[in-house]
This record gives structure tokens, C-alpha cells and sequence, in this order.
């Protein structure tokens, strides 16, 4: 049976019916809840402003049913987030600047929650002409989107799109900022090239003492979210002969390049570049989707995830955030403090079984890596779902003292991309174990995960900067 949308469970509300509202609320509680958590921080407060969101959203429906439901819940948390700063215990900013920060910047100011910095742009904005003026508010305070800013001032999305740039080099100008122009650095760090096939890996179990990190990396993409990291990773995939040795398929390059603000959520932009290499080691283009930046912020207790920006092979660009329903299946936050506290056990015929309570990401002992001439002492962790199947991927990585991963290495569930029945999703009527017979394996709860290919990061193959 098809569930009722969005819209029709607003009018339900708007007719009295309570169970509507508890159905709607259901699908987005998680959403506002983190929204809360990310602009007020942890604590009781997050269910005060969550409680005082479900309040003014009731009496709001009852009034009157919106266009975009979804939309209209998240702003109505906004706002009652505002209220929470609004209070004299914790007023930091005036209204009118806060509302300004993420404005301030776009426009490439560094500190965009200070008061300087927003009255700053307050008074530039007296400088934009009125036109351009209105566009920058109803864009930036009002939350319009292009389409409905042209529809209120009944002017093309070009014209809106001029106003919006033209006030924004007003601004720039007044205040005497120069755009931040995209780095070459990338492009030129990648002609120190990783090998095109992998280095000889050996690991065994270290007899140093037990050690916990401090993991400030976005996992599993080995960049800290702090202006001026830099990484460089390599993806090595096996071949189907069982003595060849694995082949370099991919590169990527990260550097994060400065401070950003999404949502009201402050964070750090991070450029991406990938290149793809064949079977002879020369590089090649590839029509699929890539990712091209993302965003990251490195809170006390976690690192997490605010945006992904991706471009499809049609050149269109798709952005997703934090607030996207779905988004953290793919882009969930990881834990900083990782240790190993005894949650995998280890078996007499190689496998491991998990307690109950076990972490997602987990430690599993120390373990000597050397990869080429390269030599580490690591942390080895884990990253295996709570419910795990055979149609689940697992992460195995090595991690040094200083938090940063040298070998991650990419597992796939026994069935994971593969259909019910023949034929598969690719063609071929076999299983990982099947496909892939000379790799490795590692048991879990029962759950069969095959060794799919290897992450290097440019410290383990001794060639970063």
C-alpha cells in the first residue's frame, strides 16, 4: 500500500487529525533533530527546541497547509533555534547578524559569526543598489530560491542571477575582498606519481602496548577537516589471475581549502580530484559520477559530514547535505576516540563474533604494516553495521598513533550488488567468494565479507609532501 504523501497528511492535520501529525512528524523527526543538535549542540536543550518545534509545527498546520512540507518543518526548527539564541542567557549576535553569517561567508570573510564581520557586511549592503539589494535579501535572510525570487519581482532567473552576482562584487568591493580563486596545488602535487601496482603489504600482530587514537579523518576519505590538510590516496584493485599482482585504477587528491558556513553550520570546503588510469597505467576519462567537493566539520566528539557535491557525466551538478533525507546512509559521522575495547573475539578457525553492544567502528588489536620500505605501528579498526548481511560492505583499517590511516581496505558482503537470482547485477552467476577466489576473507557474526581492493594513502607508499 502506497504511504500517504506529505501533502495530504498536512491537510489531514489541518482538519484536526492528530494521528496525521504523529505520522508526518515520524518521517522527518530524525531530521529536525539533528538540524537542532548541529545549531544549539547537545544537551536537554536539543528536545526543549525539538518539543517547541512540534508545538508552533501543530499550530502552524491547523492554520494553514504549506507547499513544500518538508521545507516549511525544517524552517520552523530554524526558527525556533533563533528563539533559543534570542534568549538573554545565551544571546551572542544580534537577530539581524546572525541571520547574515552564512551571507558573510560567501563572501569570503573569515570570521562569519563575528559581530564585526556581519555589521561589517550590514553597512556594505547599504551600498548595493536597491535592486540588487532586495535579490541578496530575499536570496540569503529569506531562504528564496532563484525560480521564486524572479516570480515575486516577475523578471527572468537570468535577471535574478545578475542582481545576486553584481550585489555580491558590490559587497566585495566595499569591504575589500578579493574571491578566493580555486588552487593549483592539486593538480601539480599529483605528478608525483604512486606506483601502478601495489606495493607488497605484510602485516602481523605488533608486541607494542595497546593504544587509542584520536581519528579527526572524514572516514574513510583520509582528509582532516582543517584548513590546509592535505591528502593524496591511491585505489589498487585485484585482477582475476591469482598471481598478478593488483593494479592502480584510481587517484584522488583532497586539500581543504578554507571555511565555509552550510545551513549555519560551520565547516571546511574540501576540493576533490580524481584521475583513472587503465590496464597500461595511462590515465583515462571516465563517464560516471564523481565527487567533485565535500564538506566537513571536526566537532569534540565526532567528525562529521555537512555536504557532497557531486557532478553527474552530463556535467550537471547535484549538491546534498546534511538536511537531505537519506543522507547520512552514505555519509554518517564517525566516532574521534577509537580504542580497542575487546568487542571482537576472535575464533579458533579465524573468524570473529561481536557482543551485543559492540561499536560500529571499533578497534582490533595493534599490528605491525609494512607497505614497500614503508614500516607502522597501527590500530587496527573495523567498520562493520550493527545488523550485518551478506549484502553489506566492511572496512578494515590501519591507523597510526597520530590518527592518520595508511591501508584501508574495502570488503564486500558475499552478495553485496548482486541480484536475488541469476542473472546478477553484472552479468555473471556467482557470488564475491566466487568472483574474486584468490582474495582474501573475513568472517563476522557468520557473515562472509571478500577482499574487493585496497586504499593506500600517499604517507604509506612514502610520497607525501
Amino acid at each position: 500500500m502506497t504511504s500517504p504523501s506529505d501533502q495530504l497528511l498536512a491537510e489531514q492535520v489541518r482538519r484536526g487529525n492528530e494521528q496525521a501529525f504523529v505520522r508526518l512528524i515520524r518521517r522527518y523527526e530524525r531530521t529536525l533533530a539533528r538540524l537542532i543538535h548541529l545549531r544549539v549542540g547537545s544537551g536537554d536543550h536539543v528536545q526543549d527546541v525539538l518539543q517547541e518545534t512540534l508545538v508552533h509545527a501543530w499550530s502552524g498546520l491547523r492554520r494553514d497547509t504549506p507547499r513544500d512540507v518538508r521545507a516549511w518543518l525544517l524552517q520552523v526548527a530554524r526558527n525556533r533555534c533563533r528563539d533559543y539564541f534570542r534568549s538573554t542567557q545565551r544571546r551572542e549576535l544580534f537577530v539581524e547578524t546572525e541571520a547574515l553569517a552564512p551571507m558573510v561567508n560567501r563572501f569570503g570573510v573569515a570570521e562569519a559569526r563575528q559581530r564585526e564581520a556581519a555589521a561589517a557586511i550590514v553597512e556594505a549592503m547599504e551600498e548595493v543598489p536597491d535592486r540588487e539589494r532586495a535579490a541578496l535579501q530575499a536570496f540569503y535572510l529569506d531562504g528564496l530560491s532563484i525560480a521564486e525570487i524572479a516570480a515575486r519581482h516577475r523578471c527572468p532567473d537570468g535577471t535574478v542571477k545578475r542582481r545576486l552576482s553584481h550585489g555580491r562584487d558590490r559587497i566585495r568591493t566595499v569591504l575589500g575582498v578579493t574571491p578566493k580563486k580555486r588552487s593549483k596545488t592539486m593538480s601539480a602535487s599529483q605528478q608525483r606519481t604512486f606506483p601502478q601496482y601495489r606495493p607488497e603489504i605484510r602485516i602481523e600482530a605488533s608486541q607494542e602496548e595497546p593504544f587509542r587514537i584520536d581519528f579527526k579523518e572524514m572516514a574513510w576519505w583520509f582528509i582532516v577537516p582543517e584548513v590546509g590538510d592535505r591528502v593524496r590516496w591511491a585505489i589498487y584493485e585485484p585482477l582475476k589471475e591469482s598471481n598478478a599482482p593488483w593494479r592502480l585504477g584510481e587517484t584522488l587528491s583532497l586539500a581543504a581549502q578554507r571555511s565555509a558556513v552550510i545551513h549555519d553550520r560551520s565547516c571546511v570546503e574540501i576540493e576533490v580530484e580524481n584521475q583513472y588510469f587503465d590496464q597500461d597505467g595511462k590515465i583515462h576519462e571516465r563517464e560516471e559520477d564523481r565527487h567533485v567537493k565535500v564538506w566537513g566539520h571536526l566537532a569534540e566528539n565526532e567528525v562529521e559530514w555537512i555536504a557532497v557535491e557531486s557532478l553527474r557525466p552530463d556535467g550537471t551538478c547535484e549538491l546534498t547535505t546534511f538536511l537531505d533525507e537519506g543522507f547520512y546512509d552514505d555519509w554518517a559521522p564517525s566516532p574521534r576516540l577509537i580504542e580497542d575495547c575487546g568487542y571482537l573475539h576472535p575464533q579458533t578457525d579465524g573468524s570473529f563474533t561481536r557482543q551485543a553492544d559492540a561499536a560500529q567502528i571499533t578497534g582490533a588489536g595493534v599490528f605491525d604494516v609494512q607497505i614497500g620500505e614503508q614500516h607502522f605501528t597501527c590500530l587496527r579498526v573495523f567498520e562493520v553495521e550493527k545488523e550485518a548481511t551478506e549484502r553489506d560492505v566492511m572496512i578494515e583499517a590501519y591507523i597510526t598513533r597520530a590518527g592518520r590511516t595508511v591501508l584501508d581496505r574495502r570488503y564486500n558482503g558475499n552478495r553485496w550488488a548482486k541480484r536475488d537470482a541469476p542473472p546478477h547485477n553484472w552479468g555473471e552467476e556467482m557470488t564475491w567468494e566466487e568472483d574474486l577466489p584468490h582474495t582474501d576473507r573475513i568472517v563476522i557474526d557468520g557473515v562472509t565479507y571478500v577482499h574487493y581492493y585496497d586504499n593506500l594513502t600517499d604517507v604509506a607508499c612514502g610520497i607525501a609532501d
